[in-house]
């Protein structure tokens, strides 16, 4: 029997944070953010090998390859299955990719993956910068791929297959049933990191391999702007610590890597996990730095002295804003007091903070967002970003903006930070970048936050590193 192949790619559109579905961030336009390995083509490649195909992976972008390096690997693998990692706003342009290798070999099976898929617009994939995408992936991408493979491989009928959508002959845009979310996440193989050029992937400050390790997945809260729910349900499903423990040694020992960013939908929900992590970890002597995401009504002293024992420097908050009838209206469930709390907490046993903001909902007024942006002043993290909300179909915050007028398009095409689909009933889209820009100037520039950060640095490529963000943001905020 022949051989199967496949590529598992990002394509080569700009860098953008495309394995972690729900956040589709543009990482040149942050203020801080990092690359993180695509450890959902990591995911997706172990699979592939459980039912005999040979996967490859690239990730175009990361390696600053453009698009003929991408037809050189199609001429050279010569791949049977191809598998994209999209986002919602680069998804037109990622179709390129299939165009080409198309047009290179019309056999090819083409596959994309991304959160868009969950809750498009199905007539939107008539579209005929669709046509060359055979199908998609609707749910966790590794607990379909296997059966869409399996049903291609034996020319069986894709409507048995759960869990994708694509077009029939008649151009008829089929969704199939969902396949049910997994609960044993153990199931899961590690993420290939042997097909993965893991140095490319660091931690920001020190520049060292930094790698993601999904802890659990699944959130319960309803904020109205999040596809978390939609995406890996609102049920948390958690890997045992024994799992995520392996998953730790196999990175130190065969991958000499030894930071990490604790992925989940909230790492800190459930503290008796957590303290099991961290015990275990520090049990292990595996002597590892790490950061993880939390909300600020999710932490608590005992929580973060074991993660500061276990080796975690960072927490990352997602604040949203700072603005209480704000907080209810986006169904967020934290206060500004919650926030000062957290923050406050975590300075006192000297772990670093970073704030994440989000301005742009419907009611906000100049005021109200100045609210948000003052808070951030107050809470000075070690690190702050500040997004510009956009309403994904799916969501709440979508059919609110629908009903209130302001969703002139969709999300296709639209950027957290210097792109957004829409303003609110009182502030401009172009008056939502400008107050973005001049609030993180305020932070970034201020001789005080400077100073401290300069006092904390420990190594010529800590100096390096901030310079580099220091450059980036400089430029951003400086562009017309």
């Amino acid at each position: 029997m022949k051989l199967e192949k496949a590529i598992l790619f990002n394509p080569p559109v700009g860098l953008y944070q495309r394995g972690e579905d729900r956040c589709q961030a543009e990482v040149d336009g942050g203020s801080a953010t990092s690359l993180r390995p695509p450890n959902d083509l990591g995911y997706i490649a172990s699979m592939l090998r459980q039912i005999g195909v040979i996967p490859f992976i690239a990730d175009y972008p990361a390696e600053k390859k453009l698009w003929s390096h991408f037809e050189n690997d199609l001429k050279t693998i010569q791949p049977d299955f191809l598998v994209m990692s999209i986002t919602t706003p680069t998804i037109k342009d990622d179709m390129k990719a299939f165009s080409i290798a198309k047009s290179i070999n019309p056999n090819i099976f083409t596959i994309a993956k991304g959160a868009h898929f969950f809750t498009c617009n199905k007539e939107d994939m008539k579209e005929t910068v669709y046509d060359v995408m055979d199908a998609a992936i609707v749910g966790e991408a590794e607990t379909i791929i296997n059966n869409l493979i399996l049903a291609k491989r034996q020319e069986s009928d894709l409507n048995k297959v759960k869990g994708i959508l694509f077009k029939s002959h008649t151009g008829q845009v089929i969704q199939t049933a969902p396949e049910p979310f997994w609960t044993n996440l153990d199931k899961i193989p590690f993420p290939a990191r042997d097909l993965m050029k893991n140095y490319l992937y660091t931690r920001p400050d020190t520049s060292e391999p930094q790698a993601t390790i999904q802890t659990s997945r699944g959130c319960p809260s309803q904020c109205i702007f999040c596809l978390s729910p939609l995406i890996s349900g609102m049920k948390l499903r958690e890997r045992s610590v024994g799992n995520v423990v392996a998953e730790l040694e196999e990175c130190v020992n065969k991958y000499h890597i030894r930071n990490f960013f604790f992925r989940a939908d909230t790492f800190t929900l459930n503290k008796k996990s957590v303290i099991e992590l961290c015990k275990e970890i520090i049990d292990r002597k595996l002597d590892i730095t790490w950061v993880a995401n939390s909300r600020v009504n999710t932490i608590d002293e005992e929580r973060l002295t074991w993660m500061k024992k276990a080796g975690c420097w960072l927490v990352a908050f997602g604040i949203e804003s700072g603005n209480d009838e704000i907080q209810k209206q986006i169904k967020k469930g934290t206060t500004q007091i919650q926030a000062h709390e957290a923050v406050k907490l975590c300075k006192k046993l000297g772990i670093k903070t970073y704030g994440f903001y989000l301005i742009g909902f419907p009611w906000e007024t100049r005021e109200m967002i100045m609210d948000t942006l003052n808070l951030a002043k107050d809470l000075s993290c070690n690190f702050s970003e500040i997004h510009i909300a956009i309403p994904y179909e799916g969501t709440e915050f979508y059919e609110i903006a629908k009903d209130f007028g302001i969703m002139e398009e969709s999300a296709v095409g639209h950027t957290y930070f210097s792109n957004p689909a829409i303003g609110t009933l009182h502030v401009t889209k172009e008056e939502l970048i400008e107050m973005r820009k001049k609030a993180l100037k305020s932070l970034y520039m201020n001789p005080c936050y400077i100073t401290n950060t300069l006092i904390h640095i420990r190594s010529l490529e800590e100096v390096k590193n901030y310079t580099r963000y220091g450059v980036r943001l400089l430029k951003n905020l400086l562009k017309h």
